[in-house]
């Protein structure tokens, strides 16, 4: 189980996560993001892409726990999503069973990749 600073932690991406999935960035060097010209894509279009990059850090690094979770999540998303928010979700959970090693391990990973989505696209 999580200790209390990993809920914690968690709970604030999760609510960073969820600010950060609602923006938009324009991609092709337009000035905005609001559907004027160049290509759009909200930065919720990169959670296939965290997710996919934590499963394969996951996997090269020997983190089954951690793996197992992101894999089942992604396949409880299917096509339509990648499944972060609930992984976020589970781990902010105490009721949860997240072994604490686990979470720690994506928790530290999480954090250096949405703090750094929010300094990039102005997230808090």
């Amino acid at each position: 189980m999580p200790a209390e600073a990993d809920l914690r932690q968690a709970a604030a991406l999760q609510r960073l996560w969820n600010e950060l999935a609602l923006q938009h960035v324009a991609m092709g060097g337009g000035a905005c993001a609001c559907g004027i010209g160049g290509v759009v894509v909200r930065l919720q279009d990169f959670e296939r892409d965290i997710v996919d990059y934590l499963q394969a850090e996951a996997a090269r690094l020997g983190e089954q726990e951690a793996g197992a979770l992101l894999d089942r999540h992604a396949a409880a998303a299917g096509a339509d999503g990648a499944g972060l928010a609930e992984v976020l979700g589970e781990l902010a959970d105490p009721a949860a069973q997240v072994p604490q090693a686990a979470a720690h391990w994506l928790l530290a990973r999480l954090d250096r990749t949405l703090t750094s989505f929010a300094r990039l696209h102005g997230g808090r």
